[in-house]
Formats: structure tokens, sequence, C-alpha cells
């Protein structure tokens, strides 16, 4: 998403009918001195779409000076100016973006964009009273412009100004504007999750202002989705659906939710009731979920089929592969599941479960070499996925290769530092190799951190439930009054 290719105050909506190459090479071979604003803008856009502006050179440095020479020739449109801004913002050279800004606003003194690019410069400086001050003067130029309300909550959003876009958010609502695109836009743009996390405040001040807006409660329970809360998002494409029990994108949700929260025999009931309601092939998409609700819910063999039909329509499928493999491996059938876990793993080698539960089928096989191997790999490319080091110390301990697993682990420990899983199980094999004051050391630390995961120790080594050191020092952590 870049906000680079909007035009702002460029009224020309017919398409450019020129030849933009050649309109490129006369500019950059200083060809001719003089070109209209309208040719400037086009120059630019071919910049913005085509040279890598998030580059620092070349494409910054051309962006520059289009922009620069429409400053200069224009200095009445502030189109120029606002692009120019933006592109020192991501520069953060905040104080030539406000020297372009203050320049324009001599010519467009009533301009809001001018106001609204101050605000955002003055905000990502951390000068909030003087951000929301500039905002305040343009939303009062603004007025009720339902288009200048829409621009501005977007450049707020894309910014990560979302304090400051909650009150444009409300205006717009207000006077009855559709935000919805703006925030289908920025959750199709953005993968992190804490950037997802705050428009959920603005998505639920949209759906409490129009209840029975399917959209907006398919985008909130897309949102939960992306962060994780099925139980939100479950809730949230519920009410999408019953608005408008044709909305197939909810449904896809819907269901994709229900699945997630494991109501496994829920999902297929649904599906079975949902998929004549809808043209053949709808949720085709959701066939690995199924295959694997079947799985969950007893029929093995039905899950088995289902997956089988999976693989035959895709056979690239690696998920698909995976659970089917798993289906085996959890029956600690190894040589049934290999096949499949291998095919799962050729096919998408930087799916790091894809090669833990490979390597464990592999231990199970008693193929040393082959899990050796892909634990060494895993180590190398996933080093903070503490399955890793948790199953590959485990394997090398019941080997009998005890000093490799207690390197491994601590190895583990080094790439997670502060990681409470892999201190018990370090701090058992401590305590077993007759370490105890390492082992007292390590679990009052991995206490401090998690003192609900200690039972992971006990897991690992049944035997330590009759270790009182151990016990006295959990007991201090977990019921300070009975060890008082």
């Amino acid at each position: 998403m870049s906000l680079f290719p909007s035009d702002w105050d460029d009224e020309e909506d017919d398409e450019f009918e020129g030849n933009i190459e050649e309109l490129v090479r006369e500019f950059e071979g200083k060809q001719r001195e003089d070109f209209t604003s309208r040719e400037l803008l086009e120059i630019f856009r071919y910049y913005s779409y085509n040279t890598g502006i998030t580059d620092a050179a070349p494409g910054f440095t051309r962006i520059k000076r289009v922009l620069e020479l429409g400053i200069t020739q224009f200095p009445y449109m502030p189109v120029f100016a606002i692009h120019l801004a933006e592109v020192l913002i991501r520069e953060n050279n905040f104080r030539m973006a406000r020297k372009y800004i203050h320049q324009a606003r001599e010519y467009n003194a009533f301009e809001p964009a001018l106001f609204f690019i101050d605000a955002v410069i003055f905000a990502l400086e951390g000068r909030t009273e003087k951000a929301n001050d500039m905002l305040n003067r343009g939303l009062e130029l603004a007025g009720n412009d339902e288009a200048v309300l829409e621009d501005l909550l977007e450049l707020l959003i894309f910014y990560g100004q979302f304090d400051m876009a909650l009150p444009v958010l409300e205006k717009s609502l207000e006077i009855g504007s559709d935000v919805n695109y703006i925030m289908e836009k920025w959750l199709n743009h953005t993968e992190d999750k804490h950037l997802v996390a705050a428009v959920i405040p603005m998505l639920e001040r949209m759906v409490d202002q129009s209840p029975y807006a399917e959209d907006t409660w398919y985008l909130l329970g897309s949102a939960f989705m992306e962060l994780e809360e099925h139980a939100k998002a479950e809730w949230a494409f519920d009410y999408a659906v019953t608005i408008n029990d044709t909305f197939h994108e909810a449904w896809i949700g819907y269901l994709e939710a229900v699945y997630e929260n494991e109501k496994y025999k829920e999902f297929l009931q649904l599906l079975a009731e949902q998929t004549p309601r809808f043209p053949a092939g709808a949720f085709d998409e959701l066939q690995g979920l199924q295959a694997w609700s079947l799985y969950e819910t007893g029929d093995i063999k039905g899950s088995r089929t289902h997956y089988r039909e999976v693989l035959r329509k895709n056979p690239q499928d690696s998920e698909s592969w995976y659970s089917m493999g798993l289906t085996w491996h959890y029956e600690q059938n190894f040589s049934a599941a290999l096949p499949y876990l291998e095919k799962a793993w050729e096919l998408n080698p930087e799916e790091a479960d894809y090669g833990i539960v490979l390597a464990a089928a592999y231990f199970g096989m008693h193929e040393a070499e082959k899990w050796e191997a892909i634990y060494e790999t895993l180590a190398a490319e996933h080093p903070n996925e503490e399955e890793v080091w948790l199953d590959w110390s485990l394997a090398l301990w019941e080997t009998g290769q005890t000093d490799r697993a207690l390197e491994t682990t601590q190895n583990g420990l080094k790439h997670n530092p502060g990681n409470a899983r892999i201190m018990y199980r370090l701090a058992a094999m401590c305590y077993l190799t007759g370490q105890q004051a390492a082992a007292e050391y390590l679990l009052e630390t991995a206490l401090t951190f998690h003192a609900e995961d200690h039972t992971q120790m006990f897991i690992f080594a049944p035997e330590l439930k009759k270790a009182a050191s151990l016990l006295r020092i959990i007991a201090r952590f977990t019921n300070p009054g009975l060890s008082a």
C-alpha cells in the first residue's frame, strides 16, 4: 500500500494518452525544460510504480527531481509538495517535509490536505499537541467532504496514527461515509499483528454504528482471525452470515473459525448444510479442514479417503500431505506416515513443523542418520523454534548421547534466552547427571518466567517427582504458603 499514486488535487480523471516511456526519456535526458503539470504527475506515477520507490536510489532521487520541478513550476498546486513530503517522511527527514508543506500553504491556505500531512509529520515526531492542532484545523476546512475525510482516514492509518484516525472515523460515520474499503485494503496489506490489533477498535465502532452491515462484521471477523482470536472471529462471522446468509466469503471465515475452535463435529455439520446452497466447488478450499475434522471425530478411514481425494486434485498441497502423514504418525505407524511426511517436507522445507514431525518419524524408525540430518537443518534454519531443540535433545538423550543432549539443550537456550521450557529441560538433565546446583539455579530461573510450565520436567523425567530439593523450590513459586 502506498499513498504515492494518489493525486489529491489532480482533477483530470481522463486517462493519459501520451507515450509515457518517451515522456520519461525526455525528462531524464533533459531534452526540454518545461512540462505541463499533468506530464509531471504522469512521470511521477511512472516512477512510483516502476522504479522501486522503497529504495533510497535511484527511485527516490528520480521521484524527488520530478516533484521539485513541479513545485518550482507550479507552486500553487499542492499535490507536488504533498507527494514530496511523503518521500521525505519515508526518509525520516521531517524538517524538510514540513518546509515544503509550509511553502505550499502560502499559496493554498485553505487546503485541508496540507494540514493533514503536517499533522502526520508532527505525530511521527512525537509532538502530539501540535499534531492534534493541525488535524483539527484541517478537519474544520474539510467540513463534511466525504472524499477528503476518507483520504485523511487512509492517510492516518497508513502512517500508523490510529489514535488520530478514530475521531476522523467518527466524523465519516456521522455523515454516512462508507469506509469499509479502507479497512479492507489495510487488512489485506499488513501482516503485522500489532497493526491489525490497532484497527480493531475502529471496526468495533463501525459495527456499533451500523449493526446490520455484514461487510463490516466480516472485516472484524477477518481481523480477529489474523490475530488468532478464533472465538471472537467466530462471533463476528456469525453476525455476518446471520445478516446475509448468502455471504460466501463470510461463510468461509465462519467455518474456518469454528474449525480453529476445535468444534469439528459442528464444522462438518455446517459444511454439509451449506455446500448445497452454493455453486459446486464453493468450499473446495476447506477440504483439508474437512478431512482433519473427520479424523478428530473418529472417522479415520473417511479422513484418509478424503485426504487422498484432496491430494489427487492438488498434489502440491503440502499441508494435506503433512496432515495425512499425521493420521498414521499418531498411531506410531511410522512406515505408513513417512511417505506423506517426506512429501510435505519436500514441497515446503520452510515449514518447521513438517521437519520436526518427519524427524520424529525417522526416530521412531531408528534411522539415526536421517533424523540427525533434519535436526541439523532445522537448528540452522529455525533456531528460534523451541520444539526443534527440545525434540533433538530428547532424541539424543534417549539414544544414550547424554553429553550431546546437554550441549544441544544449552545451544537451544543460547538461541532462545529466557525460554522457560528449554530451561526446565536443561534443569532436569543437569539434575539427572549429578549437577544439582546448576539444576536448582535453572529451575528457579525458569519458575520466575513461567511457573505453570514446570510440569514439563516431570513429563520428561517422572522420577523427578521424588526429588525433594526441586519440589521445595517449585513450592516456593507455586504454593508459597505451603513452603513457608
